[in-house]
């Protein structure tokens, strides 16, 4: 099961980052997080686990949609590619994952600021609770990512943090 909380926490981080939201009727509203995200492992805090070799995502916004094209490494289970698609704005969303996984997310923005709460569960059960805040440095060259995972199935259930700090390329 350890090996399964890391690929889900692996799949978290990626939609965490991607100020997960529902569409909305008014123009969305929030960072922009569009671009090529590359992990700055000397900013990084990983907690216990290794920092990954590469972890890096291509942002593109699509009206009020957000896609997501991401490759990582980081959890320990190889190389992972997944393409996601995320409303933009305020407002709560679910998405179901290759794994059999599910995500749902509320996010909040306040500002350029994006905080999100999100359930990860496998076949109905949760199996980690998702916290974190997700925002970008001022001149937009920095994005950060910061999250606390609690899983809440498994052979552990000591909570996660890591503070993810990514380089736009």
């Amino acid at each position: 099961m350890k090996t399964g909380i890391r690929l889900l926490i692996v799949v978290g981080l990626v939609a965490g980052s991607s100020g997960i939201s529902a569409a909305q009727q008014a123009p969305p509203a929030g960072p922009d997080l569009t671009g090529t995200w590359v992990i700055n492992r000397g900013k990084s805090d990983f907690g216990t686990m290794a920092p990954p070799t590469i972890d890096s995502s291509v942002v593109t916004r699509v009206g009020a949609m957000y896609q997501v094209d991401a490759t990582s490494d980081f959890g320990g289970q190889g190389m992972q590619h997944l393409v996601v698609k995320f409303p933009i704005g305020g407002g709560e969303t679910t998405t179901d994952l290759p794994n059999g996984a599910t995500i749902h997310t509320t996010t909040k923005i306040q500002g350029d600021t994006s905080t999100f709460v999100s359930t990860i569960s496998v076949q109905g059960r949760p199996v980690a609770l998702q916290t974190g805040r997700v925002y970008r440095s001022a001149d937009g060259k920095t994005m950060t990512r910061e999250i606390d995972v609690q899983p809440v199935a498994g052979p552990s259930t000591d909570p996660l943090h890591f503070r993810l700090v990514y380089d736009r390329k």
